[in-house]
């Protein structure tokens, strides 16, 4: 799956990330196509609220330019009516994540809150070549309950293929994580 293939480098066929000149060490760290792919679905920047979540990272960076990035996450959890405590283990517990699919609305509390958490770091990645260890484990624990079979089932329905493809790029995105 060449989306999938590592060695691939963004700015040799574009220079701009959503107006934005990404970070050398984001390109070298983030070198799979699916990363980069802003027209698919099942890559991290490939909908509307990922769009979005990028887009009012780097108002927030401007707005606040010496406030460490974790404060953006306590806002984005807050407008959730989430805490940073309530971000913990028990999202990516099975139980809790089949609540949400059953009683909630799971593309708005669940879809929509992690594809922002998810992109807000990467574009933290993209734009300053790092991501703050002091969120990084709210990124996983996003990234974690969007691999789980439940949430795939939820959102990709039958379609086996398209859960297999969301769930390699998930993977990939933990190890870009792991390195950034």
């Amino acid at each position: 799956m060449e989306q999938l293939e590592k060695g691939y480098n963004y700015l040799e066929e574009n220079k701009y990330f959503f107006g934005e000149i990404p970070h050398e060490r984001a390109v070298k760290i983030a070198d799979y196509k699916f990363f980069w792919d802003v027209s698919d679905d099942l890559a991290p920047f490939g909908c509307e609220e990922a769009y979005i979540a990028f887009c009012e990272l780097c108002d927030w960076l401007i707005d606040n330019p010496d406030t460490p990035i974790i404060d953006c996450f306590i806002w984005i959890l807050e407008s959730w009516e989430l805490g940073l405590d309530d971000f913990n283990d028990e999202i990516i517990e099975s139980e809790n994540i089949l609540k949400i699919i059953q009683d909630l609305d799971f593309y708005e509390d669940l879809m929509s809150l992690d594809y922002t958490v998810i992109s807000t770091g990467f574009a933290q990645l993209i734009l300053q070549g790092k991501i703050d260890m002091d969120v990084k484990n709210i990124i996983q624990l996003s990234i974690l309950r969007q691999m789980n079979s439940h949430v795939l089932d939820a959102f990709l329905g039958t379609n086996e293929q398209c859960k297999y493809e969301r769930y390699l790029y998930l993977r990939k995105l933990l190890d870009i994580l792991e390195d950034a």
